[in-house]
C-alpha cells in the first residue's frame, strides 16, 4: 500500500556526505505534519534533524514528503550526488515541474516521454 508514500525520493552519493560538506538533513516525523515548510520556516532550524552522512556509493531512499535540505558546504570540495523521485500520478509534487520544461525540450520529447512525465 502506498497511501502514506505519494513520493519516494533517492539520493546516490557520488562523493562522501559529511556534516562539513553540505550533507542532506532530514526533519524526522515532518512528513506527518499538517503544515508546510513555508508555514514553519522561522523555527525550522530549531527542529531536531538527522544529517545523512555516508561514504561515496551510498544511497538514501526516503519518503519524499519528509522535510529535507542540504546543509552548508564548509569545504573547498564538491559534494556531488544523483537525485530523483517517483511521484504517484494522483499526488502533487512540491513544485510545478511542468512549468520548468522549456518549449524546445517539450517539442523534442516523444509522446511516451510526455506520458511518463505527465506533461
Amino acid at each position: 500500500q502506498t497511501d502514506g508514500w505519494p513520493m519516494i525520493g533517492f539520493i546516490l552519493m557520488i562523493d562522501p556526505f559529511r556534516e562539513t560538506n553540505g550533507a542532506t538533513r532530514f526533519v524526522p516525523g515532518s512528513h506527518k505534519w499538517p503544515k508546510t515548510p513555508a508555514d514553519h520556516i522561522r523555527s525550522l532550524h530549531e527542529e531536531p534533524q538527522i544529517v545523512a552522512n555516508g561514504p561515496a556509493g551510498s544511497i538514501i531512499i526516503y519518503n519524499g514528503s519528509i522535510w529535507h535540505g542540504h546543509s552548508a558546504n564548509e569545504t573547498m570540495r564538491a559534494r556531488r550526488s544523483i537525485q530523483g523521485a517517483y511521484i504517484r500520478r494522483d499526488a502533487q509534487a512540491g513544485c510545478n515541474q511542468n512549468a520548468l520544461i522549456r518549449p524546445e525540450t517539450f517539442r523534442r520529447i516523444t509522446p511516451l516521454a510526455r506520458y511518463l512525465l505527465d506533461v
